[in-house]
């Protein structure tokens, strides 16, 4: 479900405040039960639950650019710049942003911009479905606020536009017979279905930590699955050397081959294990 952010960055005049300080140091995913962080070289997205609320942040310091959204339990969404830089800081191995401390719960490696892998048979599916994903990219108009960011095993959303308030952090896994998607956190305001949604997993730190485990059974070419527990399988329809098709409860996702760009920060692709069953041809389907 890459979208590759391609429309004019244009910074909206509100967005006043500046931060100074520097992303690298804290790069990586970081979660903690009530609190969630992805943080790249130029962009940090900031999950929290907060007494009765959900709120959010997103700070782009290269940009100037900070944004708070929080959801109240009455069905209210209010969104403004952020006042201050959120304040980061690491000590031995727990990261304390806003007063909240967080573990690392994944690695994150920038690297220069590269021609990501065709997939040529279906045994390319399930390292093209992670790999074309990778990258953390934003947009900002006068009525839209667009960022995502997809690591190896996340993938985040924070989306403002006239019609609909979506922020989510997701641990995802992939194989070659598609996606296992599961939302650990959700803030939802779509004014054209009704839908209000606050929710962070009660054992958050858990769910993003470890490794989501696939069961190719649910795995339907021609619906979409939903488990229990709440994963959602996107199940693969079709491939091409540039373009997989799953279908996406609803809807086809297309999850292109990106070509170079400039203006993305691309994430290093790191391979599952060799010994994972995920990938092992003896569980395929």
């Amino acid at each position: 479900m890459k979208k590759h952010l391609s429309f004019l960055i244009m910074i909206v005049a509100f967005c006043t405040a500046h931060a100074s300080i520097g992303f690298s140091s804290y790069r990586g995913v970081w979660s903690s039960d009530s609190a969630e962080a992805v943080i790249t070289d130029s962009v940090c997205i900031f999950y929290f639950q907060a007494d009765s609320t959900m709120q959010a942040i997103l700070e782009i310091p290269s940009a100037g650019f900070s944004s708070k959204t929080v959801f109240a339990k009455d069905g209210t969404v209010t969104s403004c710049s952020g006042e201050e830089p959120l304040a980061i800081s690491e000590t031995n191995g727990v990261l304390d942003i806003c007063g909240y401390s967080l573990k690392k719960v994944e690695e994150i490696n920038i690297i220069t911009p590269y021609e990501m892998a065709q997939c040529n048979s279906k045994d390319d599916v399930g390292k093209c479905l992670q790999q074309w994903r990778l990258g953390a990219g934003y947009g900002i108009s006068d009525d839209m606020i667009y960022c995502e960011i997809n690591t190896n095993r996340h993938m985040f959303v924070y989306m403002i536009n006239p019609a609909m308030v979506y922020i989510r952090a997701a641990a995802t896994r992939n194989n070659n017979s598609g996606t296992l998607f599961f939302q650990n956190i959700r803030m939802m305001k779509n004014r054209n279905t009704g839908e209000y949604t606050m929710h962070i997993a009660p054992d958050n730190l858990n769910v993003s930590r470890n490794d989501l485990e696939i069961d190719n059974t649910k795995f339907q070419p021609n619906s979409c699955t939903f488990s229990p527990d709440g994963g959602i399988y996107w199940s693969l329809i079709s491939f091409e050397p540039d373009l997989i098709l799953l279908n996406g409860c609803g809807e086809t996702y297309q999850v292109k081959r990106p070509s170079i760009a400039d203006d993305m920060e691309y994430i290093e692709y790191v391979p599952y294990s060799a010994d994972d069953k995920l990938f092992d041809m003896r569980y395929h389907r």
